[in-house]
């Protein structure tokens, strides 16, 4: 059952109550949750083991509806290469405007019956994808009742088959840590047809390299966040532009906000002699957060704009320090500061920033996908006392919730949260990539067909293309969304949310 959840609801960790949380009588337990980690994203849970038959066959029966016996059949009720039924009413996205238009499956060869590879996963009736994400763990910032009901709701809905087989999925909680993306992924490996990672830049670069994962080839999808350690493998595909290629649209929309060149502040800058940083630059110190740091700086050097760079450490209870370094970033008078660190982090940080200033105008820029979640607005906006309400834009492969389509409304009973919509869009992503591949649904022939697919936009997300970007990173552009603390978003009962900025999105290609 849908129920109102407040910030404390949402999260749940295990640290005492801080100075930070007590104005608004959070419960000790509230804060912690966004102690450790990052990339917060699209994932999902249904809980238990997928049904259908895991394991590898060499071939597959057709899927229900298929014509003949031989590949190259085709779904009855439909011309070649559609699914009967699949569409999306209402939300389409066209060329970056959301226009409430109807989004059709991608269409790919006729409906066969998978061969020549591997098949795991695949039943006559069904198809099986694994997903992970925090579910459990400190630093968690998602509401976890949102991946209980967001995992499989687009998948039930009519039409939403491929070449008629059911798409399950099945969710593991990879507990906020590598490790445990490691060993759940590597158990996904052998049953799901492919895996995908729906949060935390550590666990999905853990599980797009764990030893099972590469060894059988199964093919790993996640939303952009590092390139490192991903750049070279054939079987892992970006879903939305990587932290890196964010840097020059972080720029972009700061330009168009009017904060790119803000006032100097106290600091020399990293990047030109002799001149005073306008930019800080805060990203967490670890080979991860790289791409983050060096796409910003390239960005800004290019633009003859000075910055300094700050890699902080997330290790451990970095309360304290965290707060600690936003009330230095204030006396050293910085207004327009660069952030991709734990959710946490960015909530103690701008805590302290705003406890330390007396002139409160700092604007908040990053990538996505790591903080447009409505647990991160509210817990910002209760620390900053609303002072950060307006001044804080982060880039999202996905617009706010003020842009949900009616489908995904309907599918949610107008119950719904921005974690869910996020999962909506990513569902939506992997849907057409699978229908590109429907004449051989094997591995292989999936990563194949995805390395030279090119996707139109979506209801939810921008338009893909692997096809002319190098096959693996095909993320095109992205939405900016903007914290408002003067808002609830649906299915809460505390202030705290992200506005879509434009009918828009910034576009890289």
């Amino acid at each position: 059952m849908n129920r109102p959840r407040t910030g404390i609801q949402l999260l749940a960790g295990a640290i005492a109550l801080t100075s930070l949380t007590a104005a608004c009588g959070l419960k000790p337990d509230a804060t912690a949750t966004l102690k450790t980690g990052a990339g917060a994203a699209a994932a999902a849970a249904s809980n238990g083991l997928a049904p259908g038959a895991p394991g590898s066959t060499s071939t597959a029966p057709g899927a229900p509806g298929v014509t003949g016996n031989a590949p190259g059949g085709t779904v009855a009720g439909g011309p070649s290469g559609s699914v009967p039924g699949g569409t999306v009413a209402g939300g389409s996205n066209n060329g970056g405007t959301t226009n409430g238009g109807t989004v059709a499956p991608a269409s790919g060869g006729a409906c066969g019956v998978p061969h020549n590879g591997t098949t795991t996963g695949i039943t006559a009736s069904t198809l099986n994808i694994g997903l992970h994400a925090p579910l459990t763990g400190t630093g968690t910032p998602f509401p976890n009742s949102s991946f209980q009901a967001g995992a499989q709701t687009f998948w039930n809905q009519p039409g939403h088959t491929v070449c008629g087989r059911k798409v399950h999925v099945e969710f593991r909680d990879d507990t906020y840590t590598p490790s445990g993306a490691t060993s759940v992924c590597n158990d996904m490996a052998g049953k799901d047809f492919m895996v995908v990672g729906g949060g935390g830049t550590d666990q999905i670069q853990a599980c797009a390299t764990a030893p099972k994962i590469q060894q059988l080839g199964v093919p790993y999808l996640s939303p952009g966040v590092t390139d490192n350690g991903l750049t070279g493998l054939s079987n892992y595909f970006a879903l939305s532009l990587s932290y890196a290629q964010q840097g020059s649209l972080v720029l972009r929309n700061a330009k168009q906000q009017g904060i790119a060149n803000p006032s100097p502040s106290q600091v020399d800058s990293d990047n030109i002699s002799g001149q005073k940083a306008v930019w800080a630059v805060v990203t967490a110190n670890t080979k991860n957060f790289e791409g983050a740091r060096n796409g910003i700086e390239q960005a800004l050097t290019a633009a003859h704009i000075p910055y300094k760079d700050y890699k902080v450490d997330q290790n451990g209870d970095y309360k304290s320090a965290a707060t600690q370094f936003g009330s230095q970033l204030a006396i050293n008078g910085f207004k327009t500061i660069f952030v991709d660190a734990a959710p946490g982090y960015f909530v103690f940080m701008s805590g302290g920033y705003y406890g330390a200033s007396s002139v409160n105008t700092a604007n908040w820029v990053g990538p996505g996908v790591t903080y447009t979640e409505v647990t991160v607005a509210q817990y910002i906006c209760t620390g900053s006392k609303n002072q950060i309400s307006g001044h804080a834009w982060f880039l999202s492969p996905a617009p706010g919730l003020d842009h949900a389509s009616a489908a995904f409304k309907n599918a949610y009973s107008n119950k719904y949260d921005d974690i869910e919509w996020a999962l909506w869009g990513l569902s939506e992503t992997l849907w057409n990539l699978l229908n590109k591949a429907n004449a051989n649904l094997t591995r292989q022939n999936f990563i194949a067909s995805t390395e030279h697919t090119a996707l139109p936009a979506g209801s939810v997300y921008p338009p893909l293309d692997y096809a002319h970007h190098g096959g693996h990173f095909g993320g095109t552009g992205a939405w900016v969304q903007r914290v408002n603390c003067g808002e609830t978003e649906p299915n809460q009962n505390q202030n705290g949310g992200w506005d879509t900025v434009g009918n828009t999105y910034l576009r890289q290609f």
